[in-house]
């Protein structure tokens, strides 16, 4: 008789290990999967290839819009902090799809936001200027172009111990061969500086 319940006293230990080991396997496919879901549409640009440009281009005809951001639906950007280099490819297209040209026909300007956003109050003008290696509050050329669209990458750079915060970012796009040098078209995204971690 104590035999008989050593053994399955045994074996109900084993089943025990062996399901905690399933679910912690599961658990943790589930937590990679979950990071890739939430990652993978905010990952970081590193060169505007072809890809890169296809994907843009599909977004131009599924937003019906001349500007556009490569960044997931809710349009941010998590950077953690210690970052440099950190891409965001933006695209535009010309108001009357007319083949750009050249690089300059196609302009874009950045600018910080200023709504619920709290990097401006915890770092400052300067230094939350100084996180995006573009020029603010001036025209800038694309880099690359291709038939009415034309491409651009934004690099961020995020010092280690940056505080935590989030900043909108607008973009404008103006067409210098439209009369009067008139805005096409604008739009905006938000960097989240998030702390570096597991993921």
């Amino acid at each position: 008789m104590k035999i008989q319940n050593k053994k399955a006293a045994m074996e109900m230990s084993i089943g025990t290990i062996v399901t905690i080991v399933l679910l912690m396997s599961v658990l943790v496919l589930g937590l990679v999967l979950v990071r890739s879901i939430f990652t993978g549409a905010t990952g970081s640009v590193d060169d505007l290839d072809d890809k890169v440009k296809a994907e843009i281009n599909n977004l131009f005809a599924q937003e019906d819009d001349n500007v556009v951001v490569k960044l997931g639906s809710d349009k941010k950007a998590r950077v953690k902090a210690g970052t440099a280099d950190f891409g965001v490819a933006i695209g535009a297209s010309t108001y009357d799809g007319s083949e750009v040209g050249d690089r300059s026909r196609l302009q874009y300007r950045l600018e910080l936001g200023s709504s619920n956003d709290d990097c401006v109050e915890k770092l400052g003008d300067t230094k939350t200027a100084n996180l995006i290696k573009e020029n603010l509050n001036q025209w800038n050329d694309f880099e690359d172009w291709g038939g009415p669209n034309a491409y651009a990458r934004i690099l961020f750079s995020i010092p280690k111990g940056t505080a935590l915060c989030t900043q909108k970012i607008l973009i404008d796009v103006r067409d210098t061969q439209q009369p009067g040098d008139i805005n096409l078209a604008g739009t905006s995204f938000r960097i989240q500086i998030i702390k570096s971690g597991l993921f």
